[in-house]
C-alpha cells in the first residue's frame, strides 16, 4: 500500500540516492524526490509545502553548495514541525552534530547507511502521525470509557518517553495538550516500578507570546540576517595576502598570485570555523541566533526569551 507522506532525499552520491529510493518504494512511498545540493532541496521543499505535503526529509550532513544547518533553519522557518532524518558518518557526539539536534534534527542516522535503522525511524514517524493526526480535546476524551482514556493518555506518554533521551514534564504536556496533573499521575506510576528516573529541575526557554517551550533555535548571517550560509576553511597567503576559501586553492596554488603554498605557518595559515554567506559573501564566526516558537510561529532573540523551570524525566526500562 502506498503511503501518503512524501519523502525528500537530499543526497550528492546519487548512488545512495538511488539506494535510498529504491529501499523507501519497497517500504510503500511512492513519492520521492532526490536533490543533489542545498539550494535545489530548498526550491523542492517549498514546492511541496505550497501544494499542503509534508515530506519526511533525508538530509546529507555534507553538501557541495551549502551548511546542512542553513538548509534544516530554512525547512523549520517555512515548516516548523518537519522531521529531518540526519545522514553523517561523523560521530554524534561531534559538536556540529549535537548542534544540529538541538536545533531540530528529528534523528540521526550513521553512515553507512543500515537499511533496518532508516526503518525504525520510519516506523517511529508513522506511529508518531498516528498518536498526533488527530487532536482530541479534553473534554472529547471524557466522553469515552475512563479507563480507555487513561490507557490512551498513558501510551501516548510512554512514546514521547521512548522516543525522547530525556524530556521535561513540561514538553510532553504541550505535546499531548493536556495538564501537567494528567501526565504527571503516569510518570509516578512508572517511578515508582523504576521505568524511569526524574532528573534534577532545570530551565528551558519558553515562548515569550504563547507559553510554549516547543521552541528551536534558528541561525542567520549576523550582517544580512538571511539563512544562506554554510562552513568553510579559509587560507589567508602570507606572501600576497589573499584571503579566501580552502577550496579555491586547486593543486596548492593561491587563486590570486598563483604560488603554491608550501608550509603551513611558513607561507601560509588556516583558518577553520569560519561562515560565509551566500546572500551578502560576509565572513563570519558567530551566527545570529533567534528562538523559533513550533506553536505560534513567533521569533524572539535570548534577551526577549522567557524561562521555564520543570523536571526532566529519563528513560531506564520502559
Amino acid at each position: 500500500m502506498s503511503k501518503e507522506n512524501s519523502v525528500l532525499i537530499i543526497e550528492d552520491s546519487k548512488a545512495i540516492g538511488m539506494l535510498l529510493k529504491n529501499y523507501l518504494e519497497k517500504l510503500g512511498y511512492s513519492e520521492i524526490h532526490i536533490c543533489e545540493t542545498g539550494s535545489s532541496a530548498i526550491t523542492t521543499f517549498n514546492d511541496l509545502i505550497s501544494q499542503n505535503k509534508e515530506p519526511i526529509v533525508l538530509l546529507d550532513y555534507m553538501l557541495p553548495d551549502m551548511d546542512a544547518r542553513s538548509v534544516l533553519t530554512q525547512m523549520l522557518e517555512k515548516k516548523p514541525n518537519v522531521r529531518v532524518i540526519l545522514e553523517t558518518a561523523t560521530e554524534k557526539e561531534d559538536d556540529g552534530i549535537k548542534e544540529l539536534i538541538r536545533l531540530g534534527v528529528y534523528h540521526y542516522l550513521e553512515k553507512p547507511i543500515r537499511f533496518e535503522n532508516l526503518k525504525d525511524i520510519i516506523d517511529i514517524i508513522e506511529k508518531e502521525q498516528t498518536f498526533f493526526s488527530k487532536e482530541v480535546e479534553q473534554t472529547d476524551l471524557l466522553k469515552h470509557a475512563e479507563h480507555e482514556v487513561k490507557q490512551k493518555i498513558n501510551d501516548q506518554i510512554d512514546f514521547l518517553l521512548k522516543s525522547h533521551g530525556q524530556i521535561s514534564l513540561n514538553m510532553i504536556a504541550q505535546l499531548m495538550k493536556v495538564t501537567e496533573d494528567v501526565v504527571q499521575n503516569h510518570l509516578k506510576e512508572l517511578e515508582s516500578t523504576g521505568k524511569i528516573v526524574q532528573l534534577d529541575e532545570k530551565k528551558e526557554i519558553s515562548c515569550n507570546q504563547c507559553d510554549s517551550v516547543k521552541i528551536v533555535q534558528a541561525f542567520s548571517c549576523p550582517t544580512c540576517k538571511k539563512n544562506n550560509f554554510y562552513m568553510a576553511k579559509l587560507i589567508e597567503h602570507f606572501s600576497c595576502g589573499n584571503f579566501s576559501e580552502e577550496k579555491k586553492y586547486v593543486d596548492n596554488l593561491c587563486p590570486k598570485c598563483n604560488k603554491e603554498i608550501k608550509a603551513v605557518g611558513v607561507d601560509y595559515r588556516i583558518i577553520a570555523g569560519r561562515y560565509i554567506c551566500n546572500s551578502c559573501d560576509d565572513i563570519f564566526t558567530e551566527l545570529f541566533t533567534t528562538f523559533l516558537c513550533l506553536k505560534c510561529e513567533s521569533r524572539f532573540t535570548m534577551d526577549d526569551a522567557k524561562w521555564k523551570a520543570g523536571p526532566y524525566y529519563k528513560v531506564i526500562n520502559l
